[in-house]
């Protein structure tokens, strides 16, 4: 790396603490409309992101393999953590999920709900839990179920 001149650091530091701190990933809370009181169980979710669905391959002159990005991206997915407690919430709280119609709306917070920064809002949120693989000689470790949500996100629109 070369030795850059005092001004140029200078700037660089600036412009870097002009963009506001680093976001914390711990920092943001999922919260389902029908079950406000999961947010302290719920330990990972995806975050919605605004990215083209893929991108569009064509050839060019030449045979010149080409691309362009596809239409925006508004289904998304990702893996989500739930804690489950001797009362069993997390159980309870999926079977009421399927009562209802096994899709949900949610708001995802950076933040919490009463003190955020940002807020997007999800819709037909559904959960697809993988079976929790208990282990009867581990008494050290905490009951997580885990799984991938499927949901659509159109940045508030």
């Amino acid at each position: 790396m070369a030795t850059e001149k005092f001004g140029v650091l200078s700037r660089t530091f600036q412009n870097i603490k002009d963009m506001g701190k680093k976001a914390v990933q711990a920092d943001a809370t999922i919260v389902f409309d029908d079950f406000p009181d999961m947010v302290l169980l719920i330990k990972q979710f995806p975050w919605p992101v605004a990215t083209p669905g893929d991108v569009v391959e064509f050839f060019g002159p030449i045979g010149q393999k080409m691309v362009q990005p596809s239409q925006n991206k508004t289904k998304q997915e990702g893996p989500v953590a739930i804690y489950e407690t001797e009362n069993n919430h997390c159980s309870e709280f999926l079977k009421k999920v399927i009562e209802s119609g096994a899709q949900q709306n949610a708001t995802v917070y950076a933040g919490r709900p009463e003190s955020y920064t940002k807020k997007e809002e999800i819709k037909d949120a559904c959960l697809i839990m993988d079976t929790p693989d208990r282990d009867w000689e581990n008494e050290t470790q905490v009951l997580i179920c885990q799984g991938t949500l499927h949901f659509h996100w159109f940045a508030n629109q």
